[in-house]
């Protein structure tokens, strides 16, 4: 069974779904709605959450990928335990995402929870008997520092249920409220000390070639830590290729990253034309289903099946199996 383990879902409506975008969210995220043929402003339109949710899900129907993680994303918390709506950017909500993927044995619940709520021991235990297969966490856009004491407890609870923690690395540029060294892969080893799977998203590779890189330290703990593993979500651009081609030069590395697009960010196949030809570029680039897009890069790359199948071996997954080859 193959997995997409990093797709994103946002939404606008705080008083029906729980959803929220900020005003203030920066020129990233209005760029990669446009890419979807929306603007910020529509997503503002009654019944717009139902619309990119429909949308997405009916992209997932159509993809090659046996099962699709969907994620939420919990909002800023303080110290205290409150929550700060004002430094909260974009607020994904669990339940929201719960319901959009239920019934749908090809569509996993990725849930997130921030380790500083008052509730969020118990509020873990509640996503976990909804099915979340994961939790995902921003740390510079959330204001997590996953290195705080306040956070082991939670560790030794994800351990408790089996749930991994996919977080992100590296730089971040689309929420971009807290200070980037949070996302610096050293600052989870006490989460993999507490015995939690960590999931880095992107490898802490750089997006544009002026970012501070955390690959090299995420290289090193791939291979000293067993339950240290990383996605190559975002990698399908010209600046991350030389990353990709050191994970596929290196037998040690490659066991050690999974498969995730990160949509809605952008898969570009020209980034790739040096490898793939200009015939294999120029279909890839006309795939109008960008999940699908995404998926047949990276297998026409030449990453081995184990990279696309692995999280099957590292997710909370549903007790209900799905039969190899995915769903009609």
């Amino acid at each position: 069974m193959t997995y997409d383990i990093h797709v994103h879902l946002a939404g606008t409506d705080r008083e029906r779904h729980g959803n929220y975008v900020s005003p203030r969210l920066g020129r990233t995220f209005h760029y990669l709605m446009r890419r979807l043929g929306l603007t910020v402003a529509a997503l503002r339109e009654p019944g717009a959450d139902e619309r990119l949710r429909d949308r997405l899900l009916q992209w997932t129907d159509q993809s090659s990928v046996g099962r699709t993680v969907v994620l939420a994303l919990d909002g800023v918390y303080r110290r205290d335990g409150s929550l700060d709506e004002g430094a909260t950017r974009l607020l994904t909500s669990n339940d929201y995402v719960a319901a959009a993927v239920a019934g749908r044995p090809r569509v996993l619940f990725g849930a997130s929870v921030h380790p500083y709520r008052r509730d969020a021991l118990a509020e873990l235990d509640r996503l976990a008997a909804r099915g979340a297969c994961l939790v995902k966490w921003i740390p510079s856009g959330q204001g997590i520092q996953p290195d705080d004491p306040a956070c082991f407890p939670f560790y030794e609870a994800l351990a408790r249920h089996g749930l991994p923690l996919l977080t992100h690395t590296g730089k971040e540029h689309t929420l971009a409220v807290f200070p980037n060294d949070l996302n610096h892969p050293r600052r989870l080893r006490p989460a993999l000390d507490r015995g939690v799977t960590v999931i880095a998203a992107h490898c802490g590779a750089r997006l544009f070639l002026h970012d501070c890189s955390h690959f090299r330290p995420w290289c090193a703990m791939a291979l000293q830590h067993e339950r240290f593993y990383g996605d190559i979500s975002a990698f399908g651009v010209v600046t991350r290729s030389r990353a990709l081609s050191c994970l596929q030069r290196e037998p040690g590395l490659l066991r050690k990253i999974v498969y995730g697009s990160d949509f809605p960010a952008p898969v570009l196949p020209w980034s790739f034309v040096h490898r793939l030809g200009l015939r294999q570029t120029r279909f890839l680039a006309a795939v109008g289903n960008p999940l699908e897009r995404a998926y047949l890069t990276f297998r026409r790359l030449g990453l081995p099946e184990e990279v696309f199948t692995r999280a099957g071996g590292l997710l909370r997954l549903p007790a209900a199996a799905v039969p190899p080859g995915g769903l009609p």
